[in-house]
Order: C-alpha cells, then sequence, then structure tokens
C-alpha cells in the first residue's frame, strides 16, 4: 500500500483528490458517488 502524501477535498464537487508518490506524481480522483480513476494532467 502506497502512503498518502496529499489529499485535497473539493467541496464544490464533493471530489477527493490522493497525490500517492510524490515523484511519480500518482494522483486519483475519488467521485462523490464512489467511482474512481488515475489523473492524467498531460490530457
Amino acid at each position: 500500500m502506497l502512503p498518502a502524501y496529499l489529499f485535497r477535498y473539493d467541496d464544490t464537487t464533493g471530489n477527493v483528490s490522493i497525490l500517492a508518490r510524490v515523484n511519480e506524481n500518482l494522483e486519483i480522483v475519488v467521485y462523490r458517488n464512489g467511482l474512481w480513476e488515475f489523473a492524467d494532467e498531460q490530457t
């Protein structure tokens, strides 16, 4: 299990963003409905 380095809650959308690795920029977004996906900042 990877440690979470940064956690952000967006109170407008209800989305949660978790940055799991600082050097590799692994980011997971959890939506209000419970679905999640890896965030890709390059698209």
